[in-house]
C-alpha cells in the first residue's frame, strides 16, 4: 500500500514538473516538431507534448520498476538474454537521463538547463523507444 501512494505522490509530481518545465521552456514556440521511433514526423502544441512527455517518464519509471521485481528471474536468465538486457538497460538509463534530469531540477526547484531543455524533443521519444525495448527483454 505504500508504494500505490508513493507511485501516485511521485507521478503527481511527475506531471507538475514536465508540466512545469515544457511551459516554462518552451513558452517562446507555439509548436514542437519531434519524430517517432518509427522516424515519423509528429508536430504537437506545447500542452500535446508536455503531456506526451509525462506519459513517457511514467512508462521509463514503469519499465525500470519492472527491472527492480524481475531481478530474480534475471538471474536464471540466459547468458546472451541478459547481456541483452543488460545492454539495453544501460542505453535505456542513458537516453531516458535528460527527460529524468529535467523532471528532477523542476521538482528541487532548480532552472533547468537550457543544453537539457533543447534536447527534450529528441530525447522523449528516444527515451520511449529504449524502454520499449527494455520492457520486451524482462524476462
Amino acid at each position: 500500500m505504500a508504494m500505490k501512494s508513493l507511485g501516485k505522490r511521485a507521478s503527481g509530481w511527475g506531471r507538475l514538473a514536465i508540466n512545469g518545465a515544457m511551459v516554462l521552456s518552451l513558452m517562446n514556440c507555439a509548436m514542437i516538431t519531434t519524430r517517432t521511433a518509427g522516424g515519423k514526423k509528429l508536430t504537437m502544441t506545447q500542452e500535446e507534448f508536455a503531456k506526451y512527455a509525462e506519459r513517457v517518464f511514467r512508462y521509463h519509471n514503469q519499465v525500470m520498476n519492472e527491472l527492480i521485481e524481475a531481478a530474480e528471474e534475471r538471474r536464471e536468465q540466459d547468458p546472451s538474454g541478459a547481456r541483452k538486457l543488460s545492454a539495453a538497460e544501460a542505453k535505456m538509463i542513458e537516453t531516458c537521463q535528460p527527460l529524468n534530469e529535467t523532471v528532477s531540477e523542476s521538482l528541487s526547484g532548480k532552472s533547468v538547463g537550457l543544453q537539457t531543455e533543447m534536447t527534450l524533443a529528441d530525447t522523449v521519444p528516444a527515451c520511449e523507444e529504449a524502454s520499449h525495448i527494455v520492457d520486451d527483454l524482462i524476462p
